[in-house]
């Protein structure tokens, strides 16, 4: 009976079985999901696809890869925000635990009183760092304080005012900070006003502009600038006339134009000062040697600024005519006089090109003088001596074609060559002893550097602030830059034609004989001649110096051979 009961129970125990197993045909088969190994293809045309980008771990980590271009403006600057977080896992430098660190008011307020540096505090928005943050208020307000240092440090190391946009006729070397370094100094620093100050122009000139901004911002509307004013007969005019207008807008426009220039100006250096009319060479940080200059004219003839390096004295020079000149002037005039250029002591041949040169060989008469100062540059300018010594005691001396002018050459020599060489023993006499009918070269063995500037405020060497006239309408472009409706482009440069006018003139003769010229000037036969009758001057030059610039070609007659040569 016990045996029966057993029998039955394996019996159901079997039938259970049976009707919960698989099917046969699936009974073989493993669970692939679990057990298969995985199979690795060999096709590799066809890779398995790259993993997913992982999730942000922080708010700023999240806001630099969704919102990054739109708190930052730069490229370069984006590249560098997002190296400079990614270095440092994403953590916040102006909060911890969503407080303000101490460096961040120390920021903040820097940035509020740039106005002393003749800047705007409002193109430098900070963030409210006064009460406690979340996250993402955190996250934001951080990056929005570094955007404000990086435009703040680019700025006021180069300028508020891309040159470019002032004028073709400008050309200094770029020198912005790196916006990485700049990262690196303000996060690291204990003291970041003084990082931050660190980034304006170092230079006495720019300090002792902002100490007078100071005082002007400062000071009562009825006592602005009258006790800070130099006096003298020769500038009372200019002087009088910035009474009257805006003397804050000049110490600001001054002060950017001080950004445009090289921070190490050298150890020893030559600095021109346009509407100053003057030049001084400075050597270990004092003005050893100061004469007058004559300069170019307003208009297309404008003395370009630039900083280049004298590298070459050139004495008994021959002046080789620019093309400009030759297109603009001297063809016009031997079409009314065919020996305007022959009694002045030009002469004229022909380049194998068939393009004509005109020339002046070395001499008394030579408009260069007796020396030319090379620092080569786009603009082709350069400073020499001049016959016509007389100009020097007028006041106002932008009298020029572009280039400058010097009142004491032979002087002016003897302080670069010392500089330069000092062992050699040059004086003034030896070098006249040089003057003769053939160029002689000396190269500077240590070249210098020349700084071309435009200053209308600065202050002496006894304290005084001087004004001068702004004969090219520099600060007036500057500051409608700074103030106009393009001030939030302001600082982005546009494209520039740096070359300056040197395209070769190719003229037909007047109407005096060709036989004769062939003869007196060695032209070739017909060379250079236009087929079709007439000359090929034009009224502009292709420097890039156009009606877009301020120095805008005048739009006065022509110009008569009788001053030319003075002109130059």
């Amino acid at each position: 009976m016990h045996m029966q009961r057993v029998c039955k129970v394996i019996l159901a125990l079997a039938i259970i079985g049976l009707l919960s197993a698989p099917a046969l045909g699936e009974a073989g088969e493993p669970d692939t999901a679990t057990t298969a190994p995985a199979e690795v293809s060999s096709d590799i045309s066809n890779p398995a696809p790259a993993p997913a980008e992982t999730a942000p771990h922080t708010k700023l980590e999240e806001l630099i890869r969704t919102r990054l271009s739109q708190l930052v403006d730069r490229k370069p600057e984006q590249a560098a925000v997002e190296a400079f977080y990614r270095e440092r896992s994403y953590q916040p430098i102006w909060s911890a635990n969503g407080v303000a660190l101490p460096r961040t008011r120390a920021a903040v307020e820097y940035l509020g009183k740039v106005a002393v540096e003749g800047l705007d505090p409002r193109d430098y928005p900070t963030p409210d760092f006064s009460r406690d943050m979340n996250g993402q208020t955190a996250a934001v307000n951080d990056l929005q304080l570094t955007a404000s240092i990086l435009k703040y440090a680019r700025q006021a190391s180069a300028g508020r005012v891309s040159f470019t946009r002032v004028s073709g006729a400008i050309l200094y070397p770029a020198h912005a900070a790196d916006p990485a370094q700049v990262l690196t100094q303000v996060s690291s620093a204990e003291n970041v006003a003084d990082v931050l100050a660190s980034f304006e122009p170092q230079h006495p000139g720019f300090k002792a502009l902002k100490a007078q901004l100071a005082k002007e911002l400062g000071a009562p509307e009825t006592q602005k600038a009258a006790s800070q004013l130099q006096t003298s007969n020769k500038h009372r005019q200019a002087e009088n006339q910035h009474r009257r207008s805006d003397i804050t807008g000049t110490l600001i426009a001054n002060m950017e134009r001080w950004r445009w220039l090289p921070r190490d100006l050298g150890n020893a250096y030559v600095v021109v000062n346009v509407p100053d009319y003057s030049l001084s060479v400075t050597d270990k940080g004092k003005q050893i040697w100061r004469t007058r200059i004559v300069v170019g004219k307003p208009g297309e003839m404008a003395t370009p600024l630039l900083s280049e390096t004298m590298k070459y004295l050139t004495i008994n020079p021959t002046w080789n005519v620019p093309p400009s000149i030759i297109r603009n002037e001297y063809l016009p005039a031997l079409e009314r006089d065919p020996d305007a250029l022959e009694r002045i002591g030009l002469k004229v041949s022909h380049n194998r090109d068939g393009s004509v040169r005109v020339y002046q060989p070395p001499g008394d008469r030579n408009a260069l003088g007796r020396i030319r100062f090379n620092f080569p540059n786009p603009f082709l300018v350069y400073q020499h001596d001049t016959p016509n010594k007389h100009l020097f005691a007028q006041d106002k001396r932008a009298l020029s074609h572009g280039c400058m002018r010097v009142q004491s050459p032979e002087q002016y020599a003897e302080v670069l060559l010392s500089l330069s060489q000092p062992n050699e023993g040059y004086t003034p006499a030896r070098i006249r002893s040089l003057y003769g009918d053939e160029e002689r070269m000396i190269n500077l063995k240590n070249p210098i550097p020349v700084h071309v500037t435009y200053q209308t405020a600065f202050v002496d060497q006894i304290g005084q602030l001087n004004l001068r006239q702004d004969i090219y309408g520099l600060d007036a472009a500057v500051l409608k830059l700074m103030r106009g409706g393009e001030r939030l482009i302001a600082d982005t440069p546009i494209p520039r034609n740096y070359t300056s006018s040197s395209k070769p003139v190719v003229a037909r003769l007047p109407s005096r004989p060709a036989r004769e010229y062939r003869e007196d000037y060695g032209w070739n036969n017909g060379g250079g001649w236009n087929n079709g009758g007439g000359w090929s001057y034009g009224r502009r030059w292709d420097s890039g110096r156009g009606a877009d610039s301020y120095a805008a070609y005048p739009s006065s007659g022509g110009r008569y051979i009788d001053r030319a040569i003075s002109n130059w």
